[in-house]
């Protein structure tokens, strides 16, 4: 059996130790000695080592450095001093070796890296049954993602505890349709704790202020800050919130641009991270299509191309009406639905353009500036079947409106 190939990214005076012993140690060897990250990830991208040590208590080792180095077939055994094993477990590295143990308790995790057992989990207050976690995405082009997000988290507080994260990387914009003040971002906040395996129950707390019966997570201020929310910190933030509340809304970008696939795309964070790490974990997949001819064009398109999820899914088109959908648009819209993407029972939310402009200027949920906004009835379907309870689905339009 080949020699261990190990890096080194150890910082103080027990470095040299540390080479001497690893390399009289059978079947180990040291093959480069990193001074910093940067270097570290560099020999990991070179294919220098298959597991590597890490100062992790002092060299700025994060959970996006794990997952990177995992990405490109290389495991983690951190280095913790006494008091920090717990945060260092939370980093997602596959040993804690507490460096009060010395040479010794590194030898022992390296002896057996191909079968390290899991670190321990990190000390946290007890936490109810995970709740259902709900990613609103959909096409390009505005087809009311964010607007159909909020009033979503709205309408499932009657079901039980909500929380609404905005991971919208490209247009974040929660914040401005509660009218809330965006001066820092919650989002940011949060995952950042995450990365660095801080992301305790009063951090998550101050990163989700209530906003009437939810729990908001406001988003980035600005697009070009995404690299602040990597999918590693990001998944932490989510189950978390999931383990917080009875169902997580979280909005993120529209579209979808599968990154090509390759041994380089693990040196830079993916420019939809975000959006992939929510499709990833969620329970239930909400994809939301506009209803005129461009909207279901894109929307069959999406579907067509879309990435395999875990979660349920749920197809949802917005702004049915009959100046773009005809005398009967409902039955349109399912047929086009049903004929060309295979979706045989979609949920159709009505348009209902003064109403939405009337909560949009007001910074409200729609219940509560327009409560017979013939645009909740599809919403309120909508939480019904999110949230599993039984659902009466409406008939065509009526008689009345068709000879219109």
């Amino acid at each position: 059996m080949p020699d261990v190939q190990v890096l080194l990214a150890v910082q103080g005076p027990g470095e040299t130790d540390l080479v001497s012993a690893i390399s009289r140690a059978p079947g180990l060897t040291v093959s480069r000695r990193c001074g910093d990250v940067a270097e570290l990830l560099a020999a990991a991208g070179a294919r220098l080592g298959t597991v590597a040590v890490v100062s992790a208590s002092h060299l700025g080792i994060d959970r996006v450095v794990v997952d990177r180095l995992r990405q490109m077939g290389v495991l983690s055994v951190g280095l913790a001093a006494p008091e920090d094993t717990g945060r260092v477990a939370a980093l997602g590295v596959d040993a804690v070796v507490d460096q009060a143990g010395g040479t010794h308790a590194v030898l022992a995790a390296l002896t057996g890296v191909r079968d390290l057992p899991p670190p321990p989990p990190p000390p946290e207050e007890p936490q109810a049954a995970d709740g259902v976690l709900v990613t609103v995405w959909g096409t390009t082009g505005a087809p009311g993602r964010t607007t159909l997000a909020v009033n979503l988290a709205h309408t499932l507080t009657r079901h039980g505890t909500v929380g609404l994260v905005d991971a919208d990387t490209r247009a974040p914009s929660v914040a401005q349709v509660l009218g809330l003040v965006d001066e820092s971002s919650a989002l940011a906040l949060a995952v950042r704790a995450a990365t660095q395996g801080r992301l305790d129950a009063a951090t998550l707390d101050r990163s989700f202020p209530r906003v009437g019966q939810v729990a908001v997570m406001t988003g980035l201020t600005r697009p070009d800050r995404w690299r602040e929310a990597p999918a590693a910190g990001l998944e932490v933030v989510l189950e978390r919130a999931r383990a917080r509340f009875g169902f997580t809304v979280v909005d993120v970008a529209g579209g979808w641009e599968p990154e090509a696939p390759g041994f380089d795309s693990a040196f830079a964070p993916a420019r939809d991270g975000a959006q992939l790490a929510a499709l990833r974990l969620a329970d239930v997949v909400v994809v939301v299509g506009a209803a005129d001819p461009v909207g279901i064009h894109r929307l069959i398109s999406l579907l067509a191309e879309r990435p395999r999820t875990q979660g349920r899914e749920v197809v949802v088109v917005t702004g049915v009406r009959p100046s773009v959908g005809g005398p009967a648009p409902d039955r349109a819209v399912r047929e086009a639905l049903a004929r060309f993407a295979g979706v045989a029972d979609p949920v159709l939310v009505d348009d209902d353009r003064p109403g939405l402009d009337a909560a949009l200027m007001a910074g409200e949920y729609l219940a509560m500036t327009a409560p017979r906004s013939p645009a909740l009835a599809g919403i309120e379907e909508l939480a019904r079947v999110v949230a599993g309870a039984p659902v009466s689905r409406r008939a065509a339009r009526p008689l009345r409106r068709r000879r219109r």
